[in-house]
């Protein structure tokens, strides 16, 4: 991945994927202040929701996206995917889904979707040939649940081919800095073994992004068509938000994406 910047706003992008308007912001020339300096794009993380509605403007405008249709993601840690019909437009900005929605697909030119993220994993999925894109929030409880493999069956199921689905998979806490207990270990230490390593403590550290890489290629996407960020969100807390560097106190980073 490289970096899109404009002013003090910088986008990490992917020249895998070509021909769509996407972008994972960083924390810098953003309004927020304090714990959400400067660019929170987190509605209900304690922040003054007009400075994080003002973020979630400046980066459509950097990223030349459509304001008046941008859709979030409402993240509970669930599983649940959703297709956005005509009437899911605005959804998570200025109307409520309703129930918990981690992951969003859609084929509508225009509309820009969105997942949050400080830690866990953003992914952002797009099909040049059927002319669909998706926006994956995934925490340890999504990832247990395979949400991103999810959201390729949904792709799938409106039409799509896996191999033509190039995935990227954002900044997001690294196996370095990602300690979990014994429990949370244990549900992926079988499945993926080489991407947790129990500790002396009976901690486990465990490496989500490449479980995440794992579970899409399981999906059917090619090797090739994943780019996978080793940026760790909580190494590198000056430049991306960390809920765990920044005990539970921290702003949100985005991950958008448009069909035009």
């Amino acid at each position: 991945m490289e970096i899109l910047k404009k002013g003090e706003v910088s986008f990490l992008v992917s020249k895998k994927l070509k021909g769509v308007k996407h972008g994972f912001s960083m924390r810098h020339g953003g309004v927020s202040k304090g714990d959400f300096n400067a660019l929170n794009v987190g509605l209900r993380r304690g922040d003054n929701p007009f400075d994080a509605m003002r973020n979630i403007e400046i980066c459509l405008d950097v990223l030349k996206m459509n304001k008046e249709n941008i859709t979030l993601t409402y993240q509970l840690h669930t599983d649940n995917v959703r297709f956005l019909e005509g009437e899911d437009i605005g959804k998570g900005f200025i109307r409520e889904w309703g129930e918990g929605v981690d992951a969003v697909v859609t084929d509508m030119p225009q509309v820009p979707v969105m997942c949050y993220s400080a830690d866990c994993v953003p992914t952002l999925l797009y099909d040049g040939k059927r002319k669909m894109a998706g926006a994956v929030h995934g925490g340890w409880r999504g990832t247990k649940e395979n949400i991103a493999a999810k959201t390729v069956e949904m792709m799938k199921s409106k039409g799509c081919d896996a191999k033509n689905i190039v995935a990227l998979i954002g900044p997001a806490i690294g196996m370095c800095c990602y300690e979990v207990s014994l429990d949370v270990g244990e549900c992926f230490e079988r499945d993926y073994p080489e991407m947790v390593k129990r500790m002396p403590n009976d901690k486990y550290m465990i490496d989500l992004k490449g479980i995440t890489k794992a579970q899409l290629i399981n999906a059917g996407l090619c090797d090739e068509n994943i780019d996978n960020c080793m940026i760790c969100t909580a190494c590198e807390n000056e430049s991306f938000f960390s809920h765990r560097r920044q005990k539970g106190r921290s702003g949100l980073l985005g991950g958008f994406i448009q069909l035009d």
